[in-house]
C-alpha cells in the first residue's frame, strides 16, 4: 500500500529523532569517559584544562586490571564504553522478536563479559552468573544474591533506550515499562535501579513521541504529572517466572515497600529539576547537579539520581543539544559517561539527529548504530526471527575458545562466535602489564554485522614466574628494577631480503601469509612481518651507523609516549643509534637489543606533551 506525503513526512521524522537518540547515546558516552572517576584516566589532570576537546573526541589512555594485572590501554578518539555497548546488546536481542529476553540473558549478556569496557560491578556480576547458567537472584553463593537484590545503580537506565525506540508507536507505555523492568532485573535487583530507569525511559519515550517544539521544562512537567504511568512496578512474570518470589524473599516481603520508596525519591529528584528550570538564568547547573547528588559518591552512582540529572540538563539545553551533552560530559565528580550517554539520548530523541551536528559520525560504530536504531522504530514493517527452538546458552568454554582463537589468528582471520556471527581481526597489541609475573594481548575485531569489539587477555605468565621463583631479585640493579611503564601501540618484525618478489612469492604463495600492506621498499604479511628491500637497509643504515651487509633482524615497535622507554634504555645503558622528530612533533629512537638486533621505536599519534600544553594555552 502506498504511503501519503505526511506519513512518509512522519516517519522521516521518527527515524530522526531514533538515529538522533541512539548516537547521541554514544556520542555522550564517548566524550564523558575519560572524565569518570572509575575510567583512572592515565592524564587526568592535563584533561581538565580542556573546557572543549578541540575536536570534540580525542584518544587517551586508561589504567585498567586492578592490582594484580594493572596495564595502561589505550582508547581511540570516538570509542565508547559498556553504557553503548550494553544499549546495542539490548537493541540485538530486541530485534529476535518475542523472545529477545532470553538471547539478552543466554547470549548477549554472557558474550558482553569477553569484550566489556569500563562494566559496572554489578552488571558483570550478573553476566557471569548468566554465563555460568545461573539466575542472578538464585545463584548458589548467597553473598552474590546479596548484592544482586542492593544492586541500585545507573547500569539499566543507560541500557533501556532501544525499549523506547522498539515502543514508540504503543499507544501507552505499558508495555514498554513491562520489557524495561524485565531487562533491568536481569542484572539489577534494587526498586532504586528500576525506578531510575522507569522514570528516564518514560521520558525517552515522551521526547520521541513529540514531533512539535517541546516547551521549556515540558519533559520534567511530564513526568511529574504522569506518575502513575511509569511509577508502578509492572508483573514480569511471564518474563523470568522466578524473579518476583525470590525478590520478596530476599526482602522479607518488604519490596513492594521498598519500590514506593524509591518512587518518592524520584518524584522529590524531579521536584528540584522543576525548581531548577524555574529559576531559569539564575540557576547555576552545578548546584542543581550538586543538589540532585551527583558528586556524592554515595549515591552519583544511583539509577535515580542519573535519571534525575539527565531529564534536568536535557530540558535544560533543549535548544543547545551539544552544550547539554558536554555540561554533562565534563561534571567532574559525577558519574560523566552515564549521565551524558543519557543527556545525548534525550536531546537527540527531542530534536533529532541533524541538531547534533557532525560528531555523531565520528563515534565508533557510527554507522552500524544508527542502522539500528532505524530498524526498531521500523520493526512492524519487518519479519522479525522467532526461534522454533530454546535459544543457545553461551558458556564459559565457549569465550575461552574465541580468545584460544585470537591467540593464534593474524590480521585479517577470521573466528567464528557462538552467537552465528562472525569476528575478523583488525589489529592486535601486546600490552605493557607492570606485573612481572603477567602478559597480555588486546585485539580489535570487526564483527560480521557491522559492530567492532576489543577482546582483552592477561594471564600469568609461567616462564616470567618460574625466573622470578628461581632467582627473587633477578640479579639486576636498582635501576633496572625500577623502570618505567611503556603503552605498546603495536609491534611487528621487519625481515631485510635481498630480491623482494622472490621473497614475496615464497611468504605469500608458499607458506600462504596474507598481504596486508606493500609499498615501493616493504611488503607487509599478515600484518606482524614486514619484508623490507635492501634500499630500505640502507637507508636505515645510513641513519644509524651500521653495517646493512650484515642482514640484522630489525624489530619494529609503536608505543603511545617514547618517553618512558628513551628513559629506560638509557638507565639501562643500551646503545641509542638514532633520535629523531618529525615535523609534526613525532619522535623515533632507533637503538640495539643485548643481542646487536636493531629496535625501531616509534611514537603514536601527537606529541602528547604538545596536546597538553596546547590544552593549557587554550583555556586562559
Amino acid at each position: 500500500m502506498t504511503k501519503n506525503v505526511s506519513n512518509i513526512l512522519h516517519d522521516d521524522v521518527l527515524k530522526s529523532k531514533a538515529q538522533g537518540a541512539f548516537l547521541g547515546a554514544a556520542m555522550g558516552d564517548a566524550l564523558g569517559w575519560p572524565q569518570e572517576g572509575r575510567s583512572r584516566q592515565s592524564d587526568r589532570r592535563s584533561a581538565r584544562h580542556l573546557d572543549l576537546p578541540a575536536q570534540g573526541f580525542r584518544d587517551w589512555v586508561r589504567r585498567a586490571g586492578g592490582k594484580f594485572f594493572l596495564h595502561d590501554e589505550l582508547i581511540r578518539a570516538g570509542e565508547y564504553s559498556d553504557d553503548t555497548q550494553l544499549a546495542i546488546c539490548t537493541a540485538r536481542s530486541l530485534l529476535h522478536g518475542t523472545r529477545w529476553w532470553d538471547f539478552l540473558t543466554r547470549q548477549e549478556l554472557p558474550l558482553w563479559s569477553l569484550y566489556e569496557r569500563g562494566g559496572g560491578g554489578a552488571t558483570k556480576l550478573a553476566a557471569n552468573s548468566w554465563l555460568a547458567g545461573h539466575e542472578p537472584w538464585l545463584q548458589p553463593q548467597q553473598e552474590n544474591v546479596k548484592r544482586y537484590f542492593a544492586a541500585g545503580g545507573n547500569g539499566v537506565a543507560m541500557r533501556i533506550l532501544p525499549h523506547c525506540l522498539f515502543g514508540l508507536r504503543k499507544p501507552d507505555f505499558g508495555a514498554v515499562a513491562r520489557d524495561i523492568v524485565a531487562n533491568g532485573v536481569s542484572t539489577h535487583g534494587h526498586p532504586r535501579a528500576l525506578v531510575g530507569a522507569l522514570a528516564y525511559g518514560f521520558a525517552v519515550w515522551l521526547a520521541l513521541k513529540h514531533t512539535d517544539t517541546l516547551a521549556y521544562g515540558a519533559i520534567i512537567e511530564g513526568l511529574l504529572a504522569e506518575c502513575d504511568s511509569w511509577s508502578s512496578l509492572p508483573d514480569v512474570a511471564e518474563t523470568c517466572r522466578t524473579w518476583k518470589p525470590a525478590a520478596d524473599k530476599a526482602t522479607a516481603a518488604e519490596y513492594a515497600e521498598s519500590w514506593q520508596s524509591a518512587v518518592g525519591e524520584m518524584r522529590e529528584l524531579l521536584d528540584h529539576c522543576g525548581d531548577g528550570m524555574r529559576r531559569g538564568a539564575l540557576s547555576l547547573d552545578q548546584e542543581v547537579l550538586e543538589r540532585l547528588g551527583c558528586f556524592d559518591r554515595r549515591v552519583s552512582g544511583a539509577g535515580t539520581v542519573a535519571a534525575a540529572a539527565s531529564v534536568f540538563l536535557a530540558s535544560r539545553y533543549a535548544a543547545d543539544p551539544f552544550h547539554g551533552i558536554m555540561e554533562a560530559a565534563f561534571a567532574y565528580g559525577a558519574d560523566t559517561d552515564t549521565i551524558a550517554s543519557m543527556t545525548g539520548a534525550l536531546v537527540g530523541a527531542v530534536g533529532g539527529i541533524e541538531r547534533l551536528g557532525g560528531y555523531t559520525r565520528l563515534v565508533q560504530d557510527a554507522s552500524y548504530v544508527s542502522g539500528l536504531a532505524e530498524k526498531l522504530v521500523e520493526h512492524e514493517a519487518m519479519e522479525l526471527t522467532v526461534p522454533v527452538q530454546p535459544v543457545r546458552r553461551i558458556t564459559k568454554s565457549d569465550l575461552e575458545a574465541i580468545v584460544k582463537a585470537l591467540l593464534v589468528a593474524g590480521t585479517g582471520d577470521s573466528v567464528p562466535l557462538p552467537d552465528g556471527r562472525t569476528a575478523t581481526v583488525a589489529d592486535r597489541v601486546e600490552l605493557s602489564v607492570r606485573s612481572k609475573t603477567a602478559r597480555g594481548a588486546f585485539w580489535k575485531v570487526l564483527i560480521s554485522d557491522g559492530q567492532s569489539m576489543y577482546v582483552k587477555k592477561i594471564s600469568r605468565d609461567d616462564r616470567k614466574t618460574a625466573a622470578v621463583r628461581e632467582s627473587p631479585s633477578i640479579g639486576l640493579p636498582d635501576s633496572e628494577r625500577e623502570l618505567r611503564p611503556t603503552a605498546v601501540v603495536k609491534i611487528g618484525v621487519k625481515l631485510p631480503v635481498k630480491d623482494m618478489a622472490r621473497s614475496v612469492h615464497f611468504y605469500s604463495k608458499v607458506l600462504g601469509l596474507v598481504v596486508t600492506r606493500e609499498s615501493r621498499n616493504y611488503v607487509t604479511l599478515a600484518g606482524m612481518l614486514s619484508l623490507v628491500s635492501p634500499d630500505y637497509q640502507k637507508t636505515l643504515a645510513s641513519r644509524a651507523g651500521f653495517n646493512p651487509s650484515k642482514g640484522k633482524t630489525i624489530l619494529y615497535i609503536r608505543l603511545r609516549s617514547l618517553d618512558a622507554a628513551d628513559e629506560n634504555l638509557r638507565r639501562v645503558g643500551a646503545r641509542i643509534l638514532h633520535d629523531s622528530a618529525s615535523s609534526g612533533g613525532q619522535r623515533s629512537l632507533i637503538c640495539l637489543d643485548p643481542d646487536d638486533n636493531v629496535v625501531e621505536l616509534h611514537e603514536d599519534g601527537a606529541n602528547p606533551r604538545a596536546e597538553s600544553d596546547a590544552g593549557r594555552v587554550a583555556t586562559r
